[in-house]
């Protein structure tokens, strides 16, 4: 007896290469815009959003004091 081979299933082969290449393309493409979320976030929207908080303490600090709910007038029954 001889040694039996395996049957070749090339459409199979070639159809698993490909479902990997493109999940691979796929990881590189989600890994690419991920970073490129981070790296916007901590360049262009988290200096924006404190200058933005900045920019409201100012107004409230240089806003006259009365006009604050802790101030109104008491309502008496």
């Amino acid at each position: 007896m001889g040694i039996r081979k395996a049957p070749k299933y090339k459409f199979l082969d070639l159809a698993h290469r490909g479902v990997v290449v493109t999940c691979i393309g796929l990881t590189l493409y989600g890994s690419y815009m991920l970073g490129h979320r981070v790296y916007r976030y901590f360049t262009v929207i988290k200096p924006n959003r404190q200058l933005e908080e900045k920019r409201i303490l100012e107004e409230l600090n240089a806003m006259d004091s009365s006009a604050l709910v802790d101030n109104a007038p008491k309502l008496s029954n």
